[in-house]
């Protein structure tokens, strides 16, 4: 980054004052804007990089984490997963008992012969 003026990295206009520097530019203020949905990013909220651009954590979220093939909320975290598909440990149920499975018990989980259902070797 330079010591000289101080271009937005949205719009190319000088910045005369009260800038925002994220992902390795100056922006204005009002131009530091979520690539996505156009909301501008707080200089205190966490934020992604897309195409250069800045990233909301809320489209984050919503359009690049993977989903849980059960309830499909986002998967922050640990997950199960099992031919590509992604699960929220709590939203697969163990075929033998009907309890849900914990993250603790991965080791223990073993699919049966259809690969739909899942149950626990030893509870």
């Amino acid at each position: 980054m330079s010591d000289g003026p101080k271009i937005c990295g949205a719009c190319n206009k000088s910045i005369a004052n009260h800038w925002v520097i994220g992902l390795d530019k100056f922006w204005h203020q009002d131009c530091f804007c979520c690539g996505l949905c156009s909301r501008v990013v707080d200089a205190k909220e966490t934020f992604y990089e897309k195409d250069g651009k800045p990233v909301c954590h809320r489209c984050q979220t919503k359009n690049f984490v993977e989903k849980c093939a059960v309830c499909q909320d986002p998967i922050i975290g640990t997950r199960l997963i099992y031919s590509d598909i992604h699960y929220h440990y709590t939203c697969k149920n163990c075929k033998k008992c009907g309890q849900p499975f914990q993250e603790a018990e991965h080791d223990k989980i073993k699919i049966l012969e259809n690969g739909d259902s899942f149950t626990i070797l030893v509870r």
